[in-house]
């Protein structure tokens, strides 16, 4: 029997309060990527435009920035974009295996916290390193799905690439149809991917919970959303409303107020949302709540 959305909650928010070390996947996820990132893409940079520290007390204020600043920046960047582009790639790659490494273990130590009221730093490690890579594949599926949604901006492009052609000197009555169309398309396009997140919001906890590989992950998944759909809705609405609400208190806050964001997203918001869906999964597919925390 699936247990009561608010008994998830509350029951889950007692386990997040004393499993705290939830978050450290969370924070060594964003540190490693955000190293790696700039070590790589920054480098990369560096490498193309040597000069680029000795330019950026120019660059910082406006009448810095001349036309010959730009055009000589933007020649060393193109003779070097083979260089760029494959830092970029790589980094893609490298922050992939690094979120899927530490978000399998965030939902083991999730599952062990759940199920045994504690957690430590050995169930991350122990569930990051087996099911890392099954995790990448199933975000990789779903990925694919969500882009088919590109579809939806085709009309617009389309509509605008004749007009590009033809007309010599553009104006805003020329492209306004284009333009309309191309926001609809977004917009249409944007209601399809959030159609996907709700669809495919269990796969990953298939994977690493019922130790599933990729595709079979993605299977129950999605099976387990089409026999609790109400479920599955509420759970996503209550973690999305709560996102919101935190991103538009803090927004208020002058200067700090974005870097509170990140730091409790990091710290709270994402360790709790974990645990939530943990345990709801769980409900679904343990035939004996009891065998889940109090």
């Amino acid at each position: 029997m699936v247990e009561e959305l608010g008994s998830v909650i509350q029951k889950g928010f007692d386990t997040w309060k004393a499993n705290l070390n939830i978050c450290l996947p969370f924070v060594f996820s964003a540190v490693l990527t955000s190293a790696v990132a700039i070590v790589l893409i920054g480098g990369a940079v560096l490498v193309a435009i040597p000069s680029l520290p000795s330019l950026l007390p120019y660059l910082s204020k406006p009448e810095g920035i001349t036309p010959e600043l730009i055009l000589s920046l933007t020649q060393q960047f193109a003779q070097h974009i083979g260089i760029i582009i494959a830092a970029v790639i790589i980094t893609a790659i490298l922050v992939m295996l690094i979120s899927a490494y530490f978000t399998a273990g965030a939902i083991g130590m999730a599952k062990v916290a759940t199920q045994t009221g504690t957690t430590d730093m050995s169930d991350m490690k122990d569930y990051g390193r087996r099911k890392f890579i099954s995790l990448l594949f199933a975000d990789l599926i779903v990925g694919l799905i969500s882009l088919v949604g590109l579809v939806f901006l085709i009309p617009g492009i389309l509509y605008a690439l004749p007009l590009l052609a033809t007309i010599s000197e553009p104006t805003p009555e020329a492209f306004l149809p284009a333009f309309a169309t191309f926001m609809i398309g977004l917009v249409i396009m944007s209601i399809y991917m959030i159609i996907i997140s709700i669809l495919f919001a269990l796969p990953r906890y298939s994977v690493v919970i019922d130790d599933l590989g990729a595709v079979g992950g993605v299977k129950k998944g999605f099976n387990l959303f089409r026999n609790h759909k109400v479920d599955v809705f509420l759970l996503w609405l209550v973690a999305l409303v709560i996102g919101i609400a935190v991103s538009v208190i803090l927004g208020f806050i002058p200067y700090v107020g974005q870097f509170l964001h990140i730091a409790i997203s990091i710290i709270v918001i994402q360790p709790l949302i974990f645990i939530w869906w943990s345990r709801f999964y769980m409900s679904l597919t343990t035939p004996e709540t009891d065998e889940l925390t109090i």
